[in-house]
């Protein structure tokens, strides 16, 4: 049986390449590899995937789906403001320009993933989170998450609890299991839009948090999540069916 309710899911954010900025929906698939089209294509630089990690310069390309309910046909907004779909091929080119070396574009069926398919922060961290920069507000997007929790509760860091939980999203919906927090990087100083650095974020984060803020999931049981679902905990072990 499930718990009592623990909030509701806020914001829902894909991202189509792997460390390009996303998009945000209101509705899409969770399976077995996360959202549907999650992280699918990806910068590829001698047959390995680059990230943000080491490249900064890719998180000034934005990726979108024409087709958002099926996750298809891929296309990428470019730093000088061009749409250029993920197939033709002076997109490698401009991204090759961006980071300083020859690249190739990549796909997968199963999602390049960092820990696990799914990421999730809740507001009142991100809440706090702001608090460390005596700011109202932090750029959600700075912490690329899938799902974004708004708590019944205003006490930050809750998802740190829920380690090895099962996690009920919506009625008849997906659920997700709790395998482990998330161990930021250098990425969280990137202003999303203007790629501006800011230190200031990740030496809070280590101060504060040793560097851990967010957690990783796996999927459970599929199925569509839509923004303003029921988010319940169903306990340790719990495999729904």
């Amino acid at each position: 049986m499930t718990e009592a309710p623990v909030g509701l899911v806020a914001d829902l954010w894909r991202f189509p390449v792997k460390s390009f900025g996303g998009e945000r929906v209101r509705r899409a698939f969770l399976g077995p590899f996360g959202l549907l089209g999650d992280r699918r294509h990806a910068v590829v630089d001698d047959s390995e995937a680059l990230s943000a990690r080491r490249a900064g310069a890719l998180l000034g390309y934005r990726a979108r789906y024409l087709d958002p309910e099926t996750a298809e046909r891929a296309v990428v907004l470019t730093p000088e403001g061009e749409e250029l779909s993920w197939d033709d091929p002076r997109l490698a080119e401009r991204v090759g320009a961006s980071v300083g070396r020859e690249v190739a574009l990549a796909a997968s069926p199963v999602g390049i993933h960092d820990a696990a398919p799914v990421h999730l922060v809740t507001t009142a961290s991100l809440a706090a989170a702001a608090g460390w920069l005596g700011e109202d507000e932090i750029d959600r997007r700075r912490f690329r998450a899938n799902v974004i929790v708004e708590l019944e509760g205003d006490e930050p860091f809750a998802e740190a609890d829920w380690l090895g939980e099962t996690l009920a999203l919506g009625d008849d919906g997906p659920t997700v299991r709790v395998v482990s927090p998330t161990e930021r990087c250098v990425v969280t100083t990137y202003d999303p839009d203007t790629l501006d650095r800011d230190k200031r974020v990740l030496a809070a984060l280590a101060r504060e948090r040793e560097n851990l803020f967010g957690v990783y999931a796996s999927v459970v049981r599929p199925g569509w999540l839509a923004v303003g679902a029921t988010v319940r905990l169903a306990g340790s072990g719990v495999a729904l069916t």
